[in-house]
């Protein structure tokens, strides 16, 4: 379904008219005040009943262009909505065969089906790193289609917070291969989030700074809780960005990361994540030092819980 030309251009005859109708009311009416001060009630009169006709016929033009582009709006929201549907069906068809291919190669790696030598245990792990990073490209492209489609959502859950970061950078640190650290001394905190969409923001920023990072140097993630609300922050030691890359890092198809990969979608998704929430996101960078981007959420509903993944 595509935009109807003759709808807009109807709808921009419609704005064209009544302006036209509106200035000639205008004018009448002031011709009609003129008259009236020189003693000429019937051409006052008459100028009134062309007046209140303009007005009426401006009113209604009004109203048919209220009418046009209420009409437009929903069939961009119904246009958006099927893009959105069609992205998500694509992303489940594409996410089933990459998590068996994923799912596979980690037994390989875990040699369950028998011992591997070293070139074959390299190969099995890049089809695992591949097919994750296809998996992260389709969830990403997934949230984008809803975010401009204006349904994507959230689905709060008490979580605990801690164990949700923490298992988050275990998972990480397999699929990286990479030095990703998890520093907190802080208690558990149970808070209302969206577990699987802070999950995925906590691996956008970490995927970005293994890619920033320089060489082997560790990434650390780090929760502190403050008075309102939970400060999360990635770090890496990296390049850091320049004051162009930082200004593009939240904008669509575009990355911080220069010419080490991403699709551009990561930061972007993460910045809705994180304000859907209520929180914001903002990154700390200085050029050859590295890179931090933290993000909060705020403290609405949270307790205490003596459970936790040690």
């Amino acid at each position: 379904m595509g935009i109807d030309a003759r709808r807009v251009r109807k709808t921009w005859a419609y704005r064209f008219l009544d302006r036209i109708l509106l200035a000639g009311a205008v004018l009448i009416a002031i011709g009609a005040v003129a008259a009236a001060s020189f003693g000429r009630a019937p051409a006052a009169a008459v100028a009134a009943v062309v007046v209140l006709v303009l007005g009426a016929a401006a009113w209604r033009i009004a109203d048919r262009r209220r009418s046009a582009n209420a009409v437009e709006v929903g069939r961009y929201a119904e246009l958006a909505a099927r893009r959105a549907d069609q992205v998500a069906i694509l992303s489940h068809e594409i996410r089933t065969p990459l998590a068996i291919i994923k799912g596979s190669s980690d037994l390989l790696i875990e040699e369950s089906p028998g011992p591997l030598n070293d070139r074959q245990r390299a190969f099995a792990r890049r089809i695992a790193d591949n097919a994750g990073q296809v998996i992260g490209l389709s969830e990403d492209l997934l949230a984008h289609a809803r975010i401009e489609a204006g349904v994507f959502e959230l689905h709060l859950d008490l979580v605990n917070l801690r164990s949700l970061l923490r298992q988050t950078v275990r998972e990480l640190r397999q699929v990286l291969d990479a030095d990703v650290q998890f520093d907190s001394f802080e208690p558990p905190i149970r808070m209302y989030i969206d577990p699987g969409l802070v999950k995925q923001t906590l691996v956008n920023l970490v995927t970005n700074a293994v890619r920033g990072g320089a060489g082997d140097a560790p990434v650390a993630v780090r929760m502190m809780r403050r008075d309102d609300d939970v400060l999360i922050s990635v770090s890496d030691s990296g390049i850091g960005m320049s004051a162009q890359q930082q200004k593009q890092l939240f904008q669509r198809f575009s990355s911080g990361t220069g010419d080490r990969g991403g699709t551009g979608l990561g930061m972007y998704v993460s910045q809705h994540i994180v304000q859907l929430h209520g929180g914001m996101i903002f990154v700390d960078t200085i050029a050859q030092r590295g890179t931090t981007v933290m993000f909060t959420l705020p403290l609405v509903r949270e307790g205490e819980d003596d459970d936790d993944d040690e």
